[in-house]
């Protein structure tokens, strides 16, 4: 399939992605959509890849190395510690109404634009720029639309 563009995987229980998805020579496929996928660890190599959105994927834990990455939404997935490798990025979303600490891994990229949906305690501490070190995860991001999700 090498001019697949976009693919949208839904709730199955893959553990990883098919290898040959994020082969180099496809250049194709620019869109990934994986929502409800129960046993997924890790989406990784997706070279072309400029658009990800991950929801309901409880066992993932690493996104990396999608270097033309530019938007990405992150919904309902608590267990992501690693988002490396896309330097393109542009557009962050982060949704998790259980959300109480911001991830880890937010100080490693620097999108221009973060959209974060989280729990009213974690949306109280940053409600005070600076005076928090959750709000020392995101100080470096320019642009930013935090509010909290009604549980």
């Amino acid at each position: 399939m090498p001019y697949l563009e976009r693919l949208y995987i839904e709730n199955c229980k893959l553990r990883c992605l098919p290898p040959g998805l994020a082969n180099n020579k496809r250049h194709a496929l620019r869109e990934l959509y994986l929502y409800g996928i129960t046993n997924l660890a890790s989406v990784e190599n997706f070279t072309s890849v400029v658009k990800l959105d991950v929801f309901d994927c409880p066992k993932l834990k690493r996104i990396n190395d999608l270097f033309m990455l530019h938007k990405i939404r992150v919904v309902r997935c608590p267990n992501v510690e690693v988002l490396e490798g896309v330097p393109a990025l542009d557009s962050l979303v982060l949704q998790d109404a259980t959300m109480e600490a911001l991830p880890g891994y937010l100080p490693g990229v620097n999108p221009r634009y973060l959209k974060l949906r989280c729990s009213k305690k974690l949306w109280e501490s940053l409600s005070s720029p600076g005076t928090s070190a959750e709000w020392n995860k995101i100080s470096h991001i320019r642009k930013g639309d935090i509010h909290y999700i009604q549980g």
